[in-house]
């Protein structure tokens, strides 16, 4: 996909002034995002429509938005990552979307 993400899922790239949007479908399933936290594991999201992943060359930071519909305002979720010398992954697994960094 990019140097920052990694997915098995269908997406599209919406391009933003040299910007780049990913938007990549959950097709319904939990999204179950794993955390390195000590005393957490995962934080899931029951049902979303979609992820999006805002990126910009400048920098290897992203905003990551759960969207319960096809537009950023269905925003439910939405938290930034560092992603120096790392990928996002976003895999679906056997009933649920695996998403880790």
């Amino acid at each position: 996909m990019n140097h920052l993400i990694d997915t098995n899922l269908e997406f599209r790239v919406i391009d933003r002034e040299g910007d780049k949007d990913y938007f990549i479908e959950t097709l319904s399933y939990p999204i179950n995002l794993e955390l390195d936290v000590e005393g957490m594991s995962r934080i899931q999201s029951p049902s979303s429509r979609a992820v999006l992943i805002r990126t910009t060359p400048m920098n290897d930071w992203v905003t990551v938005h759960v969207l319960r519909d096809s537009d950023l305002y269905s925003s439910f979720i939405n938290f930034e990552v560092n992603l120096t010398g790392k990928k996002i992954k976003i895999e679906k697994r056997e009933g649920y979307i695996h998403m880790k960094w």
